[in-house]
């Protein structure tokens, strides 16, 4: 979750401020990002991690004529955009449109493997909470390491990538479980299984989610001040979302339905049964891959959750000067996205807002956590986590570089 970079911000002006001038001049500047942040990017993940708080803590349900019903539009859709984020993120700190090359390269390269180190370790701290809560940092550590052999990639290759595994992952992740389960292996219970649970078995199987990370990083590699890429990004976003929802719920339909679907699923599944099914035996059904719900991962979902997740990024790269101020409090949530999430974890562990039947202290999380964000932003700038792991990040960096500066310029033997 590091700091965007992007366009140049207006030079410093000639006449040095005086002293008041000067402090509410920086702590102005911590509050709209200052030189070099795009803000619509920090306000794009602050609605995500907002949305995920709803996903957790928020009573939802499938009435759209009410409330509790448009809450539930955050299911599944908050952490995709938290992922395709992530994408843009991972572009704009390797270089945006002009991808990182040489020792650029090496320390964009090594900042992320450092990153997704302190990421693991952090998730494996609140995991001990164990607040059922799924947490999506362990795979977020996988996502940067899988992103490694892509930095130089531009746009049009990794769109093309994220639109294969978007065909391909999902039918992966449906039946390769399956097939393990049938062959005998085990399929993972505990750590040793870690990288199978990131890749393919986990709550968000790399082999779906890199198609959210990789079309984020498509974003990343264009020109993020340009209003053909805002208007592309959200026409289309909003169109894969019509296209996605219409023929999805068609195909389910003929299908008998989304529970009769389940139920087949649930009743051929060898991962539900202490003994797995045979080769010969009933299969999950290939009708599941028509179902787009959250956390279905079919190409239906990553079409039509990854279009909004698109569209809501196109939107948020229309905030202006007036925007910047206007939603400052969620910028600063998304531009401290790791420490708020991680709070949230703990909050949910000591006060066990699972439990809650209103909206109430979804309300007050909320909340406080916009005016913490905005005050801590306005007065002490990156976040406590974003600061400690930068810095660590990019001391390793720094020295990665050198390292390969020294070895270019020895002499061969």
């Amino acid at each position: 979750m590091g700091a965007p970079r992007g366009p140049v911000a207006d030079p410093a002006p000639t006449a040095p401020p005086t002293p008041a001038g000067g402090w509410w001049r920086r702590h102005t500047a911590n509050l709209t990002g200052g030189p070099g942040r795009v803000p619509g990017i920090d306000v794009a993940r602050g609605i995500a991690v907002l949305g995920m708080f709803t996903a957790h803590v928020g009573v939802t349900s499938d009435d759209l004529g009410t409330l509790s019903g448009w809450l539930s539009i955050a299911h599944g859709r908050s952490s995709i955009l938290f992922a395709l984020v992530a994408g843009v993120s991972i572009a704009i700190v390797s270089g945006g449109t002009r991808p990182a090359t040489g020792a650029a390269l090496t320390r964009a390269r090594t900042r992320l493997l450092v990153r997704a180190a302190l990421l693991l370790g952090l998730v494996a701290l609140l995991d001990l909470l164990g607040t059922r809560v799924a947490l999506i940092l362990g795979f977020y550590a996988a996502y940067f390491v899988l992103a490694l052999p892509f930095l130089r990639w531009r746009p049009p290759r990794l769109a093309a990538l994220a639109t294969t595994i978007a065909l391909v992952g999902p039918v992966l992740a449906h039946w390769g479980p399956e097939v393990l389960a049938r062959a005998g292996l085990r399929l993972p219970r505990d750590g040793s299984g870690s990288v199978t649970d990131f890749v393919l078995t986990g709550h968000y199987p790399a082999v779906v989610w890199m198609a959210y990370v990789l079309a984020g990083m498509a974003i990343g590699r264009c020109d993020l001040r340009s209003p053909r890429l805002r208007r592309g990004l959200l026409v289309g976003g909003l169109a894969a979302v019509a296209v996605a929802g219409i023929v999805s719920e068609r195909l389910v339909a003929a299908a008998g339905g989304a529970e009769a679907i389940d139920l087949q699923v649930t009743t051929t599944s060898s991962l539900l049964t202490t003994t797995p099914y045979g080769w010969d035996d009933p299969w999950p059904a290939a009708a599941y891959l028509a179902l787009a719900g959250p956390h279905h991962d079919t190409t239906f979902e990553v079409v039509g959750s990854g279009g909004f997740a698109v569209a809501v990024v196109g939107l948020c790269l229309y905030v202006g000067r007036v925007g910047r101020w206007v939603l400052a409090p969620l910028a600063a949530t998304g531009a401290m996205a790791l420490t708020v999430y991680s709070l949230q974890i703990v909050a949910i562990w000591r006060w066990d807002l699972l439990e809650s039947t209103t909206n109430g202290p979804l309300v007050l999380l909320v909340v406080v956590t916009l005016v913490a964000a905005t005050a801590w932003r306005f007065l002490l700038g990156r976040g406590p986590l974003e600061r400690l792991l930068g810095s660590v990040a990019d001391h390793a960096a720094d020295r990665a570089a050198d390292r390969a500066e020294d070895v270019r310029a020895s002499p061969t033997r």
